[in-house]
C-alpha cells in the first residue's frame, strides 16, 4: 500500500529499473588488450517491427518492415541501443539522451482551480514586465453566434466586435434578442470593443466567451513566461498539423503566418492556478490547459548520474560506446574538458537468414491500435515524488531507466490468439497498418570490439546473450509485446596477440565466454538490487497479464471501456503511481 492508502499500479506495459547508489568506476578510459568480433544470431520470439517505407493512404499510414537491398534488416543502431541500455544498468552508467525541454502536463480544472481571464495590455520589454488586465467573462450561446455573428467559426477564432457598455454587467446571453440589443456601432456613444473567443470545436460545450477588459491589473508577466506560452501555442499547432488541422490562432487579425504563435497586445489569455495554496501562476490559452514546469528531465537526473563533462570522469558505458562532446561549452584553458569520444564497440546491421521469412497475416498489413499511450503523459510515473517544479537537488528525481515487460501471451504464440487485443478493424488517421514479422525468424550480425579490458568484454558478452530465460526488446511496439528476441553468440573470435611475431599463427583464436563473464559478474553484476530488477523485467515469464489489452482499461467519463477512462479515474484519485519491480515480482 502506498502513501495515503493509494494502491500502486502493477499492470502497465513498462516500469523503471532504479539507478543504483552511484556511478561505478568513473574515470579515464583504459586501453585493454582484447580485440575481436562476435558472430551473432537474433531469433524473434514475438512480433517484430522495424520502420521502413511509409505510404500515406488518405491520412492513414501504411508502414513496411525496413529493408536494405531488398533484404529484411534490423539496423545496427537499434541493436546497439538495446545492448547499451543493458550495459547502462549493469554498470550504473550515466543517464543518456535526456531531454532538456521542460516537463509539461495537461490539467483539468476542478472546483479548487483558479481560472481568470485577461486581455494583454502590454508585452514584456526592456526589462519591464508585461501587463494583463482582468477581463469580465460573458457566456454566450454558440447557436446565437453561429446565426448572428458573420465572423464566427466553430473550429475556433478570436475576433473583436462592438457592444454597448452595459455588457459589463451581464454574465450570460441566452437569446438572440439579448445579443442583438447589446450590439453597438463603431464610434457609437457608450460603445466599447470586446473580444469574442471561440475555442476549438467542442460538441458538448453550449457556450462561447465574450471578454470585456476592465481597468484592474490581473497579472504582470515576465519575458520567460511569455516565451513559455508562445512555445505551448506553437506546440499545439504542430500537433494539429499532424492531424491535418489548422490551429485557430493562425487566423487572428494582424497575426503573422510565420510567427502566428507570437502574442500581441489585445490578445485574450487565461491565468491559471491549481488551487489557492499553489504559488505557481500559469499563463494558458485553453480552459483545459497544458502547462509547462520549471524543470526539464535533465534537471531531474541526480548530478552524479548526469553525462560526464570530462574525459577524466567517464562512466563505464561512455568508455565502451563513446560519447558526444559539446565543444561550444569548452573552456580552452581547462584541461580534460569533454570532446567527442569514439566508441570501441561496433555493430553491423542484422540481416534475415530465412529464405522465406515468416510474416504475419500472410504478408498483408495489420491494422493496429495507436502505438502511443492513449492518454495524456503521466509525468508522475517517471518521478519519485509528484512535484514537477522541484528538481534533483531538492529531492525530486527520475525513478530510473525505462524498460518494457515481455508479454507471456505473445511469446512464440500464433498471432490469431492475441490479435484482438492490439488490432482494429478500420483504417483511421490516428492508427497505422504495419508489416509485422512473426516469431521464429532469424537474423545474423557481427559485433566488433577493440582494446577492451577483460571486465568490459565480460559485460558486453553478458549484455548480448543475457541469462537463460531473459530476452531483449527491439523495434517499435514494445508496449504491445512486440520485439521480444533472443541473441546468441555463435562465434567468439579474439585477435591473436602473437599474429605479428609468428606468421604461422592464425589471426583469430576462439575465446572462452565464461572467463570474461565471471570477471564481469564479480565486479559489476552480482548482488545489486537494480540488476535484480533488470532481470525481472527482462524475464520472458512474469505475473502480469496483457492478454486483454496492452494498457489497462475501465469504464468512466468517455463511452465504452478504454484506457483514457482508466487514466482519468486514477488521476482524479491521485493513484498514478507505479509499483516497484521487486514488489511486482513478489520479492
Amino acid at each position: 500500500m502506498g502513501k495515503n492508502n493509494v494502491i500502486p499500479i502493477k499492470q502497465y506495459p513498462y516500469n523503471f529499473v532504479s539507478l543504483g547508489e552511484k556511478v561505478i568506476d568513473r574515470g579515464k578510459r583504459e586501453v585493454g588488450t582484447n580485440t575481436g568480433k562476435f558472430k551473432c544470431k537474433l531469433i524473434t520470439k514475438s512480433p517484430l517491427f522495424i520502420g521502413g517505407k511509409k505510404i500515406d493512404d488518405a491520412g492513414h499510414t501504411l508502414e513496411y518492415f525496413y529493408k536494405e537491398n531488398e533484404r529484411l534488416t534490423i539496423p545496427a543502431s537499434s541493436l546497439k541501443g538495446a545492448i547499451r541500455n543493458i550495459v547502462d544498468v549493469l554498470t550504473n552508467s550515466v543517464i543518456r539522451n535526456i531531454e532538456d525541454e521542460r516537463l509539461e502536463e495537461r490539467l483539468k480544472p476542478n472546483r479548487e482551480s483558479i481560472v481568470k481571464y485577461g486581455i494583454i495590455e502590454s508585452l514584456p520589454k526592456d526589462g519591464e514586465d508585461g501587463i494583463i488586465r482582468l477581463a469580465h467573462r460573458v457566456k454566450v450561446k454558440k447557436e446565437i453566434l453561429s446565426k448572428k455573428s458573420p465572423t464566427y467559426d466553430k473550429k475556433g477564432k478570436i475576433y473583436k466586435i462592438y457592444m454597448k457598455e452595459k455588457i459589463k454587467k451581464i454574465d450570460k446571453i441566452e437569446t438572440e434578442k439579448e445579443y442583438q440589443e447589446l450590439l453597438g456601432k463603431k464610434d457609437g456613444k457608450g460603445v466599447i470593443t470586446v473580444t469574442i473567443w471561440v475555442a476549438s470545436e467542442r460538441p458538448k460545450e453550449k457556450y462561447e466567451k465574450i471578454l470585456v477588459k476592465t481597468n484592474e491589473i490581473l497579472y504582470r508577466f515576465t519575458k520567460k513566461e511569455l516565451e513559455d506560452i508562445e512555445y505551448l501555442i506553437k506546440q499545439r499547432s504542430d500537433r494539429d498539423k499532424k492531424e491535418n488541422k489548422d490551429f485557430y490562432y493562425k487566423s487572428r487579425k494582424g497575426g503573422s503566418e510565420k510567427n502566428f504563435f507570437k502574442l500581441k497586445v489585445g490578445d485574450p489569455i487565461i491565468m491559471y492556478k491549481k488551487n489557492t495554496k499553489d504559488d505557481m501562476v500559469h499563463l494558458v490559452f485553453s480552459e483545459i490547459p497544458r502547462i509547462r514546469y520549471k524543470f526539464s528531465p535533465l534537471d531531474l537526473v541526480p548530478k552524479k548520474f548526469q553525462p560526464s563533462d570530462s574525459l577524466e570522469k567517464l562512466s563505464f558505458s561512455e568508455k565502451l560506446f563513446g560519447t558526444i562532446g559539446d565543444n561550444t561549452k569548452k573552456d580552452n584553458n581547462k584541461e580534460g574538458d569533454l570532446v567527442a569520444l569514439e566508441g570501441r564497440v561496433f555493430f553491423e546491421d542484422a540481416k534475415i537468414i530465412n529464405k522465406n521469412p515468416k510474416i504475419i497475416n500472410n504478408g498483408k498489413l495489420v491494422i493496429l491500435k495507436p502505438f502511443g499511450e492513449p492518454h495524456p503523459t503521466q509525468v508522475s510515473f517517471y518521478l519519485n515524488r509528484k512535484d514537477y517544479n522541484s528538481n534533483a537537488e531538492e529531492g525530486i528525481f527520475i525513478k530510473g531507466r525505462k524498460f518494457y515487460w515481455h508479454h507471456r501471451d505473445k511469446i512464440e504464440k500464433d498471432f490469431k490468439t492475441f490479435s484482438n487485443s492490439i488490432t482494429m478493424n478500420s483504417r483511421e488517421k490516428y492508427n497505422s497498418s504495419l508489416e509485422l514479422l512473426d516469431y521464429g525468424n532469424e537474423f545474423e550480425f557481427d559485433v566488433h570490439f577493440e582494446n577492451l579490458m577483460d571486465s568490459e568484454l565480460g559485460v558486453l558478452i553478458y549484455a548480448l546473450e543475457l541469462e537463460n530465460g531473459l530476452l531483449h526488446k527491439i523495434g517499435r511496439g514494445k508496449a504491445f509485446g512486440f520485439g521480444s528476441c533472443k541473441i546468441i553468440i555463435e562465434e567468439f573470435n579474439l585477435e591473436n596477440r602473437n599474429k605479428y611475431s609468428n606468421f604461422s599463427e592464425s589471426i583469430f583464436e576462439s575465446g572462452k565466454k565464461e572467463k570474461y563473464i565471471n570477471k564481469a559478474k564479480e565486479k559489476y553484476i552480482n548482488e545489486r538490487a537494480n540488476v535484480e530488477e533488470l532481470k525481472i523485467i527482462l524475464s520472458q515469464t512474469n505475473n502480469l497479464d496483457f492478454s486483454k489489452s496492452p494498457f489497462p482499461e475501465e469504464n468512466g467519463r468517455t463511452p465504452g471501456k478504454n484506457t483514457l477512462n482508466w487514466f482519468l479515474n486514477k488521476k482524479s484519485k491521485g493513484e498514478l503511481i507505479l509499483e516497484g519491480i521487486l514488489k511486482i515480482s513478489g520479492k
